[in-house]
C-alpha cells in the first residue's frame, strides 16, 4: 500500500520526467523492483527481525514508527522559544541533519547501488532514467523517515497557527527534502570526479564515523550546553551570518506566509526556497548524471587503479615487531599480524570501532555537565578537585570491548574454513593474537591519550591509579571475551548475531566495569590499598590469561 502511494506521486511529475529525458515506463518499473527490495533489506530499525532469520516483507514499518516517536520529541523547538523564526530554524536544521544522517549511513545500499550498473545498465535504459531513479528512490528512502518525522510538527501549527500555515510548512519540507538530496548527491559527484574509487569510499566512510559522533555528542551535550531561558533570548537578527543557511531561508519563507511578513529579505527567502531545490536537480541530472553511472561501475567493480606499495615496507616491519615482541608462538603471531592488517582494511570495522574512541570523552562531559554547576567554565575549573578521572578510564574499557566484540565479524566470514583447514592443535593462541592486536593497536594508544588528559589535569599523584586501570581494564576485557568470545576472528557473518544471552552480556558490560570501578574509587589515594588492589588484578589477570589461551576446540563458538 505504501510502495503504492509513492509510486502514485511520482507518476503526477510525469511531464517534468519527460522534459528532463527521463523514459517514464522504465523510471516505474525501476522503482517497484527498488522498494520491494528496500521491503526486504534489513535496517537500522528492523534488526531484531534479522536475527531471527525471518523474511522481513515490511522492513520499513518499524522504521515508520521510530521515525514519528522522534518527531514528537522535536515538538520541544516549538516550546523552548516565542520566537516562530527560531522555532522552525532550529527544528528545519535537526531535520535537515537528520536527513542527511540518514543518507550517509546507507550510502552503499541506498545513495549509490552499483548493482544498478550490473542489472539495468546492460539494458536500453539511458542515464537519466537511471540517475533519476536513484534519486526518485532516495527520496522515497527518506520520505519514509521525514513523513512519520514531520507529522507532528504538521499537527502542531494546524491547530496553533492554522491550516494554511501547516501547510505551507509540508511543502517547505518537501522543497528541503529536494535541497538537501541534490546537494548531498552533487558533493558525491564531485568527489568522485576529483578522487579514485577506491579513495573516495575511505573518505565516505570517515564522513560515516565524523557524522555519526557529531550526531552523538549533539544529542547529549547541546541540551547540557544551553538552556531554556538562553534559547528564549535569542534573537537571530542579530547574527547575519545566518543568511547564508540554507535552514534559516526555510524558516524565513514560512515565517512570511504564516506572519504576513513580506520584507524584501522575506520575499528574497521565498525565491530562493524554490530556486534552489529545482536548480540543484536540474544540476545534477543534466550535467552530471553520465559521468556519474562510470564511476559508480568503477566502484562496484575490482579493477581501477592498483595501491600504492611506497607505505608497505615502512608499515610491515613496524607490525611485525610489534607482533614479535607482544606475542610468543608463531601461531598466536601470525594471528596478531593478520586482525592488525584486517582491521585497518575492514570499512565496516572502522565504521563500527572508531566513533567509540570519541564516545568516551563525549560521556565524560555529559556527566561533568550533569553536576550542579553554574557554567561549564566553572565545571572545568571544579574537575581537578574531583575523581572523575576513574570515571574516565572505566569507561574506555567501552572502546576495547566495541573491538574485540566485532573482531569476529566479516561479510567473509566464509573464508575462515582456512583456520579448520590448518594443522593446529588448538585455537586458543589464534584467539589470544587477535585478543593483544586489538589491546595493541586500540586501546594503548587510547589509554595513552587518556593517560596524558589525566596527568596533566589532575597531576603526577594519579599516576598509581592509571596504572591500576590499565591493568583492570584489560582484565575486564579479557574476562569477557572469555565468556561470550570463543570465536576466532573475522569467522561470523555480519549481519547475523546470535539474540541468545544478548541481555545478559549488555548488563554484564555495564555492571563489571561499574563495580571494579567503585572498587578503585573506594581505594583512590590510599597508595598501599591502590598497590594490593594491583596485585590481586595481576594475579586474576594471569589466571584468565591462561584459560583463555588454552581455549580448546570443543570449547570454541562456531
Amino acid at each position: 500500500m505504501m510502495n503504492r502511494f509513492f509510486l502514485a506521486v511520482v507518476a503526477l511529475l510525469n511531464p517534468l520526467w519527460l522534459r528532463l529525458g527521463v523514459n517514464v515506463p522504465q523510471l516505474r518499473a525501476i522503482l517497484q523492483a527498488k522498494l520491494i527490495m528496500d521491503d526486504r533489506r534489513p535496517n537500522a530499525y528492523t534488526q531484531m527481525q534479522q536475527k531471527k532469520r525471518k523474511e522481513m516483507k515490511n522492513g520499513s514499518v518499524v522504521m515508520l514508527l521510530v521515525s514519528l516517536l522522534m518527531g514528537l520529541f522535536y515538538l520541544y523547538f516549538f516550546v523552548v522559544s516565542p520566537d516562530h523564526l527560531m522555532q522552525l530554524f532550529m527544528w528545519f536544521t535537526v531535520y535537515m541533519v537528520m536527513m542527511t544522517i540518514t543518507l550517509i549511513s546507507d550510502f552503499t545500499s541506498v545513495l549509490i547501488d552499483v548493482k544498478d550498473n550490473y542489472v539495468i545498465l546492460p539494458r536500453p535504459v539511458n542515464d537519466r532514467t537511471v540517475v533519476v531513479s536513484r534519486l526518485l528512490h532516495i527520496m522515497i528512502h527518506i520520505s519514509r523517515i521525514v513523513l512519520p518525522l514531520a507529522l507532528p510538527a504538521f499537527v502542531w501549527l494546524t491547530v496553533r497557527d492554522g491550516f494554511i500555515a501547516a501547510v505551507w510548512f509540508g511543502i517547505l519540507v518537501l522543497l528541503l527534502s529536494i535541497f538537501g538530496i541534490f546537494v548531498v548527491n552533487t558533493i558525491y559527484i564531485i568527489a568522485l570526479k576529483l578522487t579514485t574509487p577506491e579513495r573516495f569510499k575511505e573518505v565516505i566512510n570517515y564522513v560515516q564515523i565524523i557524522f555519526s559522533v557529531i550526531v552523538f555528542a549533539t544529542y547529549y551535550l547541546v541540551p547540557r550546553l544551553l538552556r531554556e531561558s538562553q534559547l528564549a533570548d535569542i534573537n537571530l537578527h542579530d547574527y547575519p551570518w545566518l543568511e547564508i543557511v540554507p535552514t534559516y531561508w526555510f524558516a524565513g519563507a514560512w515565517q512570511a506566509v504564516a506572519d504576513g511578513l513580506y520584507t524584501p529579505s522575506h520575499v528574497a527567502y521565498l525565491v530562493l526556497v524554490w530556486i534552489v531545490p529545482f536548480g540543484s536537480l536540474w544540476l545534477v541530472i543534466r550535467i552530471f548524471a553520465p559521468s556519474f553511472n562510470r564511476k559508480l561501475a568503477m566502484i562496484g567493480s575490482s579493477g581501477g587503479e592498483a595501491p600504492a606499495r611506497t607505505k608497505a615496507v615502512s608499515t610491515s616491519m613496524f607490525y611485525k615487531q610489534l607482533a614479535k615482541r607482544f606475542t610468543s608462538g608463531t601461531q598466536e603471531q601470525l594471528s596478531f599480524e593478520l586482525v592488525w592488517l584486517m582491521t585497518g582494511r575492514m570499512r565496516e570495522f572502522k565504521l563500527k570501532v572508531y566513533p567509540s574512541l570519541a564516545y568516551v570523552f563525549v560521556f565524560f562531559a555529559y556527566f561533568l555537565l550533569t553536576g550542579r554547576h553554574g557554567s561549564p567554565g566553572e565545571a572545568w575549573s571544579k574537575l581537578p578537585e574531583t575523581n572523575m578521572f576513574i570515571f574516565l578510564i572505566y569507561t574506555s574499557s567501552f572502546v576495547f570491548l566495541t573491538a574485540i566484540s566485532n573482531l569476529v565479524y566479516s561479510d567473509k566470514h566464509r573464508a575462515a574454513w582456512i583456520y579448520y583447514a590448518a594443522p593446529l592443535a588448538s585455537p586458543g593462541q589464534l584467539l589470544m593474537g587477535a585478543f593483544k592486536a586489538t589491546l595493541v593497536k586500540f586501546f594503548v594508544p587510547f589509554y595513552g591519550v587518556v593517560a596524558v588528559f589525566t596527568l596533566f589535569t589532575w597531576g603526577i599523584k594519579t599516576l598509581p591509579d592509571l596504572a591500576l586501570g590499565f591493568v583492570n581494564v584489560v582484565l575486564i576485557n579479557l574476562v569477557f571475551a572469555l565468556v561470550f568470545l570463543r570465536k576466532l576472528p573475522f569467522s561470523a557473518e555480519q549481519n547475523i548475531k546470535q539474540s541468545a544471552g544478548t541481555f545478559l552480556r549488555g548488563l554484564l558490560t555495564l555492571i563489571i566495569p561499574g563495580g571494579i570501578g567503585f572498587g578503585h574509587f573506594l581505594v583512590a589515594g590510599e597508595l598501599w590499598l591502590v598497590g594490593l588492589f594491583a596485585l590481586l588484578s595481576i594475579a586474576a589477570f594471569y589466571l584468565v590469561y591462561m584459560k583463555y589461551r588454552e581455549t580448546s576446540w570443543a570449547r570454541l563458538e562456531v
